[in-house]
């Protein structure tokens, strides 16, 4: 245990108090949540606290990677027209917003600090291997795999998952393929500084990650104000979650956290990514104020990250169904996209699809902080005539085969 938290404090920084010395006061909601969590008694297991702090190890290889390599080769855009209304950032930590697979892509739902089911949903996917001492090696090839945001809050492994993730997309570049997480409504609640979905065990890790001892997670207001510190813009967490897209398009599918509406694309999804980096990021205005996040990417209910219009199980009524899937149309067709993935909205009956395979929602509630169902992920494959096959990967009783039979696709063995 001591060598794991030397590990730690080496791979973040000498010095926790490097963290802290940039906020002086931390909002009065983290201390409130966190002084309930320790009148309460809850703490995190000891079993996932060793998760985190062998997760945390990973994060040698996170910062390996320079920015010029944390992107796939962009596909040929000449003569192509930015669907942004803003000239293209150029700022060269932005994420990307179009990359090209040339095998499979598989998607990935909201994982919310459950790095089992993580692992798990990435061995179903085919990309990854555990040998009998934990030890996990890539073997996904040039898959790239799109993990839908919302890594955080509700489960005590975030960090972990992070590093797990960034640690697979080194590997996975070797071999021709990537691994890409999206921003999710909880990362931006984070970055906020709102901290009410966060349980006792991630508010550990996190200082953990910072460099104090088990000893100091007794003090919940320091245990607190390293939190804010890390994942506030500018903060090394918030930094890390920069690099993440909020709108991916990866050939001809698109990824959102909660939905696309013509709305964002007319903004400029380019725009969308660039500024929401810029936020998380810290950077200064021209004028010397901080940036701020564009409100349709995190503002309200018709946000990418917050918008439940397509990702709903169920329509309420045939007109609902039909201007919903009449804008998903508009919004594809402004992106040259043929189907949208989404997650955010946990789906009763597993992974499905609506407006004739246009829309696909994965957010199955695999964590054991949400509904701790069973592992589902999508499948997109490249077939000979050029047409991709769209395949829910499952382990489910036969019972359930039927539901796959409606989407038209296949069932895992």
């Amino acid at each position: 245990m001591a060598l794991m938290h030397r590990q730690l404090r080496g791979h973040h920084g000498s010095d926790v108090r490097t963290v802290l010395a940039a906020p002086t006061v931390l909002p009065r909601r983290a201390c409130r949540q966190l002084a309930s969590y320790q009148a309460a008694g809850r703490a995190s297991n000891r079993r996932h606290l060793l998760q985190q702090l062998a997760g945390a190890t990973l994060l040698v290889h996170t910062q390996s990677v320079s920015p010029a390599s944390a992107t796939l080769a962009a596909p040929d855009r000449a003569g192509e027209v930015s669907t942004s209304t803003s000239p293209r950032g150029n700022n060269a930590l932005d994420p990307p917003t179009y990359v090209t697979a040339t095998g499979r892509i598989v998607a990935v739902g909201d994982l919310h600090g459950d790095l089992d089911k993580a692992v798990e949903a990435l061995k179903m996917g085919q990309v990854i291997s555990v040998s009998d001492e934990g030890e996990v090696t890539w073997v996904g090839g040039d898959t790239v795999v799109v993990q839908l945001g919302d890594v955080l809050d509700r489960g005590d492994v975030e960090i972990g998952i992070v590093n797990l993730l960034r640690y697979l997309d080194v590997e996975a570049r070797k071999c021709g393929g990537a691994v890409y997480m999206l921003n999710g409504n909880h990362e931006s609640l984070n970055v906020c500084g709102d901290f009410r979905y966060v349980t006792p065990g991630a508010f550990a890790e996190s200082a953990l990650y910072a460099g104090l001892s088990e000893s100091d997670l007794k003090d919940w207001q320091l245990v607190a104000k390293v939190r804010y510190s890390l994942f506030k813009p500018g903060g090394d967490l918030a930094k890390e979650f920069a690099r993440n897209p909020t709108v991916l398009v990866v050939n001809d599918t698109v990824f959102a956290h909660g939905g696309l509406l013509p709305t964002h694309v007319e903004y400029g999804i380019e725009r969308l990514n660039s500024e929401v980096a810029a936020w998380m990021r810290g950077d200064q205005q021209p004028d010397g104020s901080k940036c701020t996040p564009p409100f349709l990417a995190m503002g309200d209910a018709n946000s990418v990250m917050w918008n439940r219009t397509l990702s709903k199980e169920r329509f309420a009524t045939p007109y609902e169904r039909y201007h919903a899937c009449r804008a998903l149309q508009q919004a594809l067709a402004k992106v040259r996209g043929k189907r949208l993935v989404v997650g955010h909205t946990p789906q009763l009956g597993g992974v499905n699809c609506e407006c004739e395979n246009q829309v696909w929602r994965i957010d199955v509630g695999m964590s054991y902080g949400v509904l701790n169902r069973p592992v589902q992920v999508l499948e997109i494959a490249p077939c000979e005539d050029g047409e991709a096959k769209v395949r829910i990967i499952r382990n489910t009783p036969s019972s359930m085969s039927s539901i796959d039979d409606d989407f038209g696709v296949d069932s895992a063995p």
